[in-house]
């Protein structure tokens, strides 16, 4: 809530998080510390909490604008003002493209404007989180926390909200997923109206968090808990109780004994409520399933494991005996668009594939589509697509397990690890290409730096000329060999390789994953932290093959990694891991149908299947979130996520003071 001018309304601060934000803590009067101190709210008869981005914007130019008939310091207050609403409009979950780009244009002006030296330490706080909120909205979020990890203290309970959801938010583009939901519990009590936005926001983080991270339920009720680590763990069994549990009663009975054992909780009932209506209101009622899938031809294995998934899920599923299957071959120059509609005229009201991407872009142009389709496959779209909402006429909805879409999850897993200037080495082939450019585009979008890309033979075993390549190795030898010439003699030499490179993505499959590593420690990369994509795995129990990957990082499904709680998949017989994935696909396929249209108009929320945790974004592709891993020795080691306020890691039992 954001309020102008005066100062009146005052407030109580709840107890710090014990290093709540990071390893530097707000600091604050001790005195005030001790005393609970009280903060103040600015007020004025204008809310912008009941203010769309649009009128934030044209309030924040007219307060600038009135600013230059102003001389000296009467130039301050209006413009720190206009700071605050800024900053409110850079942290908008919902702020367009052309809304963010002009923001940060009349942040910068309104910045150039203020009488640095004049500005009082209300004014000097709303300038350090302008700062902060500018570095984050462009993807800096290092640059975010440095700035709020500064010395603040404020008399305003409106900038205490905007700070700690400014860490928050800083928290979360970094993956620091519990260190946000703490910032943003505390955030809490500085809101002095209506708070949905903070908890809308809490519940939206709660969504990412894996099984593990949310098996606190033993936690809650140990004896010695602060309330707010009361309040933390509630919202981990709130979470978990709807990450879980899909029929409507068991929500309503597992919720309800949930508001008895906390009380007075931040998720209140008519929070919880707004939830459960939502989620109803949009979950099919499916009485039977079409599966389209092509049962003869170089597809029809693929095809097998998927079907297979498919069936293991449905007998998996307490509606078995409500929901009928039936399946319809897709295979050769059979007209899709004809056996849509024979299986809609059969009953079906949901649609499972088809697999054939061609065959998916059919059904994407055409006018037929009544009934919902989950597609096996997905078609890539620019990304600006992903941001506009999804047609209520279009109904088709994407699953595909392609390989751009983990080279932009591994793009985004290095950037949120810090990471800058990257080197790509992908084989010279068609799929290396498609892996190179899906990585560059994400990796150049979110602020980062392609600073050399090679390709490598992909028949071959000695893979040493494009390594020497992206370090630069060849250069430096050249480099030697003049220099030999040049006085007559031979040099003793170490070459050395760039410093400009932080990180590598390592696009390849088993064979050359488990020599690249090697070439490049070899050749002097050994400090260089390598990301690969699934793609290298084909084994995951044969340590002695996999300790030549040991130290690359990588994603894989939950069911495969072993964070996957009760994985159907797990029924699958398949050993090959390409089979083994595509059994979980469709097991998911089964699983996520009744929800997609709660995803689509949910795109924070989430569930949890055996190939990720799954949403669905505004183009209509379901998007999977994945765990990482390594391999130490050659066995599988999962990542965990370490907690800044603890010290320890994020699926360990954090402490909240």
């Amino acid at each position: 809530m954001f309020r102008l001018y005066q100062l009146l309304l005052v407030v109580p601060i709840i107890v710090f998080f014990a290093g709540c934000g990071g390893s530097t803590t707000v600091k604050h009067d001790q005195t005030k510390t001790d005393s609970r101190r009280q903060a103040v709210a600015l007020v004025n008869s204008i809310d912008s909490s009941t203010m769309s981005n649009q009128k934030k914007i044209a309030y924040a130019e007219r307060l600038f604008n009135s600013s230059l008939s102003k001389t000296g310091t009467d130039k301050n207050p209006p413009l720190s003002n206009a700071l605050y609403l800024c900053s409110e409009v850079l942290l908008s979950e919902q702020l367009t493209a052309d809304d963010k780009d002009y923001t940060l244009q009349l942040t910068q002006k309104i910045m150039s404007q203020l009488v640095r030296a004049a500005l009082n330490a209300e004014q000097r706080n709303q300038l350090l989180l302008a700062m902060a909120s500018v570095e984050l909205a462009n993807y800096q979020s290092t640059q975010a926390l440095q700035l709020l990890n500064q010395d603040f203290n404020s008399g305003s309970a409106d900038q205490w909200s905007l700070y700690h959801k400014l860490k928050a938010m800083s928290y979360f583009q970094q993956a620091y997923t519990i260190d946000a939901i703490k910032e943003l519990i505390f955030r809490h009590a500085f809101i002095l109206g209506d708070k949905s936005e903070n908890q809308t926001l809490i519940w939206k983080y709660l969504s990412t968090l894996n099984t593990q991270q949310l098996a606190h339920s033993e936690m809650s009720s140990s004896i010695g808990l602060s309330e707010n680590e009361r309040i933390y763990f509630g919202w981990l069994d709130l979470a978990d109780i709807f990450r879980h549990t899909n029929d409507p009663q068991a929500i309503n009975y597992a919720t309800s004994f949930w508001l008895q054992n906390y009380p007075e909780h931040q998720a209140d009932r008519s929070f919880i409520n707004q939830i459960i209506r939502i989620r109803q209101e949009s979950i099919l009622t499916i009485r039977q399933i079409a599966v389209l899938l092509p049962m003869q031809g170089k597809l029809a294995r693929p095809a097998k494991a998927i079907q297979d998934g498919i069936t293991a899920s449905h007998y998996h599923s307490s509606l078995a005996d409500n929901v009928r299957l039936r399946f319809y071959n897709t295979s050769g120059n059979k007209i899709i668009e004809t056996i849509y509609q024979q299986a809609v005229n059969n009953g079906a009201d949901f649609v499972i594939g088809p697999l054939e991407k061609s065959k998916l872009q059919t059904l994407l142009q055409s006018n037929i589509i009544t009934t919902p389709v989950l597609a096996l496959n997905s078609i890539e779209t620019s990304p600006s697509s992903a941001q506009q909402p999804l047609a209520l006429s279009q109904q088709i909805f994407q699953f595909g397990l392609s390989p751009e879409a983990e080279a932009r999850i591994v793009a985004h897993k290095a950037r949120q690890d810090g990471h800058q200037y990257a080197a790509i080495i992908a084989p010279d082939s068609h799929w290396g290409k498609r892996m190179t450019d899906a990585f560059a585009q994400f990796w150049q979008q979110s602020g980062g730096t392609v600073v050399e890309a090679q390709t490598y033979p992909s028949q071959e075993h000695d893979f040493s000329a494009s390594i020497k390549s992206i370090l630069n190795l060849d250069q430096s030898e050249a480099r030697k060999k003049q220099l030999s010439r040049t006085i007559g003699r031979q040099l003793e030499f170490t070459p050395r390789r760039r410093q400009d490179i932080d990180m590598l993505f390592m696009a390849a499959f088993p064979r050359q994953a488990k020599q690249i590593p090697l070439q490049i420690i070899y050749h002097h990369g050994e400090t260089i932290p390598v990301y690969a994509t699934s793609h290298i795995i084909d084994n995951y129990y044969d340590s002695r093959k996999n300790i030549d990957m040991d130290g690359v990082i990588f994603p894989d499904m939950p069911f495969l990694l072993g964070t996957a709680a009760d994985a159907t998949s797990l029924q699958n017989s398949y050993q090959n891991t390409l089979y083994q994935r595509l059994f979980a696909m469709g097991v998911d396929s089964y699983q996520v149908a009744p929800y997609v249209n709660y995803l689509a108009d949910n795109p924070s929320e989430s569930i949890a299947g055996d190939t990720g945790q799954l949403s669905i974004n505004y183009a209509g592709h379901i998007i999977r979130s994945l765990p990482w891993a390594s391999f130490s020795q050659g066995k599988l080691k999962l990542e965990l996520k370490p907690d800044l306020n603890t010290g320890t890691h994020s699926n360990d039992n954090a402490k909240l003071h």
